[in-house]
């Protein structure tokens, strides 16, 4: 049986013994990766047992997908399966290679088109376009979420000054605890990841300026999602907030200056009453936002 603890994240309650068959086997948490042989380690405090190994093809694998996913750099059509494809041909070995694939490489691959070859090109081409805050989220800065992100992204202001921050620096910002402080100083302490960055700048990346979202009435106000809006997907929201300037909580606290409620909104919806603050749906929110393509 398994219930919604909180908003989201489900629990395990307990087991159905009726339903058992007899067949069943006890699981055994392995003491090395699956993919690469590599001992796993399991930090004090922690549950989860991980791969250290950064050069393991499931983490870069799974790194790739979340450099490329709507929330970082949004590479539309790099999915599972082409991912697969270019590193099994050794054509991608990190986030970097993306970019310096061709038209005629992609043709080479299985099941890819002329069409789609030229797709992929122009959707790289559309990423090198970005902001500070989805490049730093792009990197899979292990607790490094969207908000986090975007909190660096406005203390910092620039990569330079973010890969040579110290734990006490990070620790200065509202925001950004231990366990985050130490994870970014741990990523940049790391030359690979560096390296990698350098030649992601290289590649032609380029930072939108902030100057726009400064003039927007939402600029540095926290937002807090909860519910399902009838015509916004959470990714879509998110992106509306941040191209305002606007920063996204996970859960509503005194620093929350709207709750931006959909269906089924749960326990953020009593807390943000509680508290006084604004509470908008949908068609309020986009009003707020001055957003016309919605709605």
């Amino acid at each position: 049986m398994v219930q919604r603890a909180g908003d989201v994240i489900p629990e395990i309650v307990k087991s159905v013994k009726s339903k058992r068959t007899g067949h069943e086997q006890p699981f055994v948490m392995p003491t090395q990766c699956p993919v690469c042989g590599t001992d796993v380690v399991k930090k004090p405090g922690e549950a989860v047992m991980r791969c250290p190994n950064i050069h393991c093809p499931a983490q870069i694998r799974e790194s790739l997908k979340h450099f490329a996913s709507k929330g970082a750099m949004n590479i539309d059509g790099l999915g599972d399966k082409l991912i697969a494809q270019l590193m099994a041909r050794g054509m991608v070995h990190d986030e970097a290679d993306l970019y310096t694939l061709a038209f005629d490489d992609l043709l080479e691959l299985d099941k890819i088109k002329e069409k789609a070859a030229g797709n992929l090109i122009h959707a790289l081409e559309q990423s090198k376009k970005t902001t500070l805050t989805k490049f730093i989220y792009a990197l899979g800065i292990r607790h490094v979420g969207e908000y986090g992100a975007s909190l660096l992204a406005d203390y910092f202001g620039d990569m330079a000054a973010l890969e040579n921050a110290t734990e006490a620096e990070l620790l200065a910002i509202d925001g950004i605890g231990p366990q985050i402080a130490e994870s970014v100083v741990t990523f940049f302490a790391d030359e690979r990841n560096r390296q990698v960055i350098r030649r992601l700048l290289d590649s032609g990346i380029v930072f939108e300026s902030p100057a726009a979202a400064g003039a927007s009435l939402v600029s540095g106000k926290h937002f807090v999602l909860t519910g399902a809006l009838p015509d916004l997907r959470r990714s879509e929201a998110k992106e509306l907030i941040t191209r305002h300037g606007g920063r996204i909580g996970s859960s509503v606290s005194a620093r929350t200056d709207y709750l931006v409620a959909g269906d089924a909104p749960g326990s953020k919806l009593n807390k943000a009453k509680e508290l006084g603050i604004v509470i908008l749906n949908q068609d309020e929110f986009l009003a707020l936002l001055g957003d016309e393509n919605h709605g």
